[in-house]
């Protein structure tokens, strides 16, 4: 159950905000988070399944049912079915986005997959579509909004990144480096925008309960988790065990493309319990 935020609000009325991976989890929030504070929304979901892992990712039954939520919420919805790794699809998702709202004013990189695999054992294959749509897609959509909001001198971009864009993890070397890539990714593209008052930044959530890492999980044995316990310990210091909602996620989005963060930039915003510091 998400925990109830109180005390803060947002204006997002005029706003358009655009989320990849926008049906499900994370992006689902955001959407519904967004929504909420008045932004219109676009959401997008690839047509079909990625071999490289073990859940369900896209379709456009999710993707419309997500945008039906959204609009009942008093705003307009724009799903688009898009693959953020391919940049033909994702041009032709900015422009749809821009000939229906007429701008891109928040751009939120949350599309990502995931799987486990040893070095070793991992398939080049998993290797490169991981990459593809974890970092390739964050360039590819910064790439294709950016001139928008230059134009218009004003944008917020924000990255969903992972605590995994700060520290490694077992049997996860392509996730872990696309994550690390972000981070990277980030912080040269706000020096890049800032003399243009666009912010670019990173938020890194710890374990979170999407149905991605649901999918992820229930896919193993117990032998992983075991193994990853045994070197982390509990990634959440206050709940021993509790995974954070992705509300809370959605808080620090809210925060970062608002005005009172137009001097943050090409930051990181871990939001983990606690797992770094420990």
């Amino acid at each position: 159950m998400s925990r109830e935020i109180k005390n803060v609000s947002y204006d997002y009325s005029g706003q358009t905000v655009l989320i990849t991976g926008g049906s499900r989890g994370q992006g689902r929030a955001h959407a519904l988070g967004f929504a909420k504070a008045g932004a219109d929304i676009v959401i997008c979901e690839p047509d079909g399944q990625f071999d490289s892992v073990p859940y369900a990712v896209g379709g456009p039954d999710g993707l419309n049912a997500a945008a039906a939520e959204v609009e009942a919420l008093g705003v307009r919805c724009l799903p688009a079915v898009c693959d953020v790794s391919d940049a033909t699809q994702v041009e032709a998702m900015v422009d749809d986005a821009i000939a229906a709202f007429g701008k891109v004013d928040v751009l939120i990189s949350n599309a990502a997959i995931e799987s486990i695999a040893s070095v070793v054992e991992m398939e080049e294959s998993a290797w490169d579509q991981l990459i593809d749509v974890n970092l390739k897609g964050a360039f590819l959509c910064s790439k294709y909004v950016a001139p928008g909001m230059i134009e218009r001198g004003r944008g917020k971009i924000l990255v969903a990144g992972s605590v995994n864009s700060h520290v490694g993890s077992l049997k996860q070397a392509h996730y872990v480096s696309s994550k690390h890539g972000q981070l990277g990714f980030v912080r040269a593209l706000a020096i890049e925008l800032a003399p243009h008052g666009i912010t670019v930044n990173l938020v890194c959530p710890g374990s979170i309960d999407t149905p991605m890492v649901d999918g992820l999980l229930r896919s193993k044995d117990g032998e992983w988790l075991g193994q990853l316990a045994d070197l982390t310990g509990p990634w959440n210091l206050f709940e021993e065990g509790v995974q954070l909602q992705p509300e809370e996620i959605t808080a620090a989005m809210l925060w970062l493309a608002s005005d009172a963060a137009d001097f943050v930039t090409g930051t990181s915003l871990t939001v983990d319990a606690g797992f770094t510091i420990k």
